[in-house]
């Protein structure tokens, strides 16, 4: 069988800025930095991250934070965040002199997947001649975004005998993953013998289709084994569960 392909991720794009806002009321006096937005898709515009931080002035002349940005790698919560270079997050971002409170909002374009990414706010307050009276960092929640391709796995199977021998398995098959599964081939093993495949598919997220197959019959308490995907036609998110080994349905 051949080798299964890995997912080609795009770079991360080019960050745009969202203009600072001062509501003083919607700021709390305790510096914050949170998830603004968060969104996942198979496109790469659909997906993007805004992260937002907040202060108030505290008694200071001046505000200003500073942005950066981590990124954890593959799904789930394994792994360890990394600062990204970003252009543009380097610089401190500043309050109009004399203002209550700051918040601002960076937003980070057509973000890799699977992986997940935060911001660390660095919080600095200044007097009227900018020497800097306090500094503090906060970071925000992590914005997770999944692997975009689809994931096929096995769902039930039944089978009656169709003659000396000769057994008809019908399977289901369900697509877990975020999107449409291009048409593939299922197969099932018996005694080291392989059917002929049943072709399904195209299935788009979330569905589920079933097809039948005519191999051996097999006995009460033996195993067989089911292929999904056998031809490699489907670029997944997962591969190791393809080949699963399931009890005969014969009784």
């Amino acid at each position: 069988m051949p080798s299964r392909r890995t997912l080609s991720l795009p770079a991360l794009a080019a960050l745009s800025l969202i203009v600072p806002t001062t509501a003083a009321a919607a700021v709390k006096a305790t510096p914050a930095a949170r998830v603004a937005a968060c969104t996942t898709g198979a496109a790469d515009d659909e997906r993007a991250a805004a992260f937002t931080g907040s202060m108030s002035a505290s008694g200071a002349k001046r505000m200003q934070m500073r942005f950066a940005l981590q990124q954890r790698l593959g799904p789930g919560p394994k792994g360890t965040f990394k600062k990204v270079a970003v252009p543009d997050w380097g610089s401190w971002e500043k309050a109009d002199p004399g203002r209550g409170a700051f918040v601002f909002t960076k937003r980070i374009e057509a973000l890799t997947a699977p992986a997940a990414y935060r911001v660390v706010v660095t919080f600095r307050w200044l007097d009227g001649r900018n020497h800097v009276l306090r500094t503090t960092t906060r970071t925000s929640p992590a914005c997770e975004v999944a692997d975009p391709r689809p994931d096929l796995s096995l769902g039930g199977i039944d089978a009656v005998a169709t003659g000396p021998g000769r057994a008809a398995y019908t399977l289901a098959v369900a697509n877990d993953g975020h999107s449409t599964a291009a048409p593939f081939a299922v197969t099932v093993t018996v005694g080291g013998v392989t059917s002929a495949p049943v072709i399904l598919g195209p299935l788009t997220a979330g569905d589920r289709a079933s097809g039948a197959v005519a191999a051996p019959r097999c006995a009460p308490g033996s195993t067989i084994t089911v292929t999904l995907d056998a031809a490699n036609a489907v670029d997944e998110s997962h591969e190791a569960d393809d080949v699963v080994q399931r009890p005969c349905p014969l009784a």
